[in-house]
């Protein structure tokens, strides 16, 4: 557990958050959510929907950010990952939140909202491609793709250092989706990943590894090359 110092005007934003999160709570998504395995230490079953517009009434901070990601609630992890300024947070306190994502859906939520968009994320996520927590893997590989679409070719020297670690990752089922995204927006936003992205893609379509097989099909279709 993370200690913060006391800041009477953030935790009046943390005791309004609470608030809104109680009002919008839908019991009947969290006894489901429970149920699939989200062990958190609580959670309300508001509706991502939801979340995202409260997140526009609250202004982007990294204190109140950090402290909503360390609440360690469902809902407000979420939202720490719409509130981080993208500009200003520093990668010391990402590698404390790696050990907080635990989950499918958190992991992606961190990736679209917050890694894929961040500039200057290149390290961090090299780093967390071979992190131990498989939903950080997840995270790093989804973040790798929507930079490409939302940042830029600032990782295009990342992601081919390490097309090996991509290529070795989607033998891990947990992983393969957020593999099979990386190289789409790899082949599709970028002239230089383009070929190798297509060479890997044919290599697995005829491979004798089913699963494989499929992923390259996928890959070579959204890249107009089936």
């Amino acid at each position: 557990m993370k200690f913060f110092a006391f800041d009477a005007a953030l935790d009046e934003q943390l005791k309004l958050v609470q608030r809104r999160i109680r009002k919008l709570m839908n019991g009947e998504i969290a006894a489901q959510l429970r149920a699939a395995g989200m062990d958190y230490a609580k959670l309300y079953g508001v509706s991502l929907v939801h979340l995202r517009q409260f997140s526009q009434e609250l202004k982007p901070g990294k204190d109140l950010a950090d402290r909503l990601w360390h609440r360690n609630i469902r809902e407000t992890m979420i939202l720490a990952t719409m509130l981080a300024p993208k500009e200003d947070f520093p990668d010391a306190l990402l590698a404390q939140w790696a050990d907080g994502v635990q989950h499918l859906e958190l992991a992606e939520q961190l990736a679209f909202n917050f890694l894929g968009k961040r500039p200057g994320s290149g390290a961090l996520l090299e780093e967390w491609l071979l992190h131990p927590g498989q939903y950080v893997r997840y995270c790093s590989l989804m973040a790798l793709g929507w930079q490409l679409r939302f940042v830029g070719m600032e990782v295009v020297p990342v992601f081919k250092s390490n097309l090996s670690t991509i290529e070795a990752l989607a033998a891990d089922g947990g992983v393969r989706r957020a593999v099979v995204h990386c190289l789409k927006m790899g082949g599709r936003f970028s002239a230089d990943l383009a070929e190798p992205v297509e060479v890997l893609a044919r290599k697995w379509q005829d491979g004798s590894d089913p699963v494989l097989q499929e992923a390259g099909t996928e890959i070579l279709f959204e890249l107009g090359k089936s």
